[in-house]
């Protein structure tokens, strides 16, 4: 249960590092890993925020060779409900434009 799909897991549903540890460690004493005698597979917070830093990088690293390819967002001309603001500079107020 340590390693990186705790850390996905966690990232992906906004958990704090102290609350899953806490249900990893709540799943792994389920299971029979984590006794009273042996708790060798306790994990702790601040192992778990480690390994959530190491995803976060590794996925900040794939976004940026993704996103170097984009050179900029197109629209193709059709109409659509977009608002536009337009800046009067007599009297310094935005207006809406039609």
């Amino acid at each position: 249960m340590e390693g990186p799909n705790l850390a996905v897991m966690s990232e992906r549903y906004q958990l704090s590092d102290r609350a899953s540890a806490a249900v990893a460690n709540a799943a792994l004493k389920d299971a029979g890993l984590i006794t009273d005698l042996d708790k060798t597979y306790v994990t702790d917070k601040n192992k778990l925020r480690r390994e959530s830093e190491k995803y976060r990088d590794i996925i900040s690293e794939e976004e940026a060779i993704f996103y170097k390819f984009i050179d900029g967002i197109y629209i193709y001309g059709t109409k659509d409900a977009t608002l536009l603001t337009e800046h009067d500079a007599q009297t310094g107020k935005y207006y809406h434009k039609p």
